[in-house]
């Protein structure tokens, strides 16, 4: 067995991230990456999932066979048990390399910043992330706007970095750790505001 994905897309299933990354950023990412990539790029989106497939298990073995992960980062993304099991898999692959010598200077998961940052995990806010806040329109209407310009010069650039990180991934192992989701969201104490 060996690597099937360049590319794991980690992203919540929202009202808002869903649309943007199907309409603007992964088409847009992908036809960046098949300009840079010697073969076609080879990007795992959840929702394209075959009907029938078990997906819990699809998608561990999506994200074990894949080279690096982008996460797109929202306040939903870290309530999510499976948004946060597909980051701490990584971070505990990152982890297990540094342990056997074989640290990843650049890391295996590109953030990708998508609104908010007060409410993240702690460690997301101590992580340096791509800010694509200002572009998070999920509308058609975005594409025809002067700002799509801006906003396909900044995938551009991701492209660009995560090109330089696919040749930086470590050679595949039957090993990589997967985080159990349900273990993964820390029940932390939210101060509840009283109905009126």
């Amino acid at each position: 067995m060996s690597y099937v994905w360049d590319v794991f897309l980690s992203y919540p299933r929202s009202e808002q991230v869903q649309p943007w990354i199907d309409k603007h950023f992964l088409p847009v990412l992908r036809g960046h990456l098949d300009g840079l990539l010697l073969d076609e790029p080879k990007i795992f989106v959840d929702s394209t999932q075959p009907t029938g497939v078990q997906w819990p298990e699809h998608i561990r073995d999506a994200l074990l066979r894949s080279r690096i992960m982008v996460a797109v980062w929202t306040p939903p993304y870290f309530r999510s048990q499976w948004c946060m099991a597909e980051w701490v898999s990584m971070l505990k692959r990152e982890d297990a390399l540094k342990s056997a010598g074989k640290p990843q200077p650049n890391g295996l998961v590109y953030p990708v910043k998508f609104s908010d940052g007060h409410n993240f995990d702690e460690r997301a806010k101590t992580t340096q992330s791509r800010d694509l806040t200002q572009f998070a329109y999920k509308y058609d209407s975005f594409r025809d706007s002067p700002r799509y310009l801006d906003f396909d010069d900044a995938v551009r650039a991701i492209a660009q970095e995560i090109e330089l990180r696919l040749g930086e991934a470590p050679d595949w192992s039957p090993d990589f750790p997967f985080a159990d989701p349900a273990s993964v969201v820390e029940n932390t104490s939210r101060i509840k505001l009283p109905r009126l």
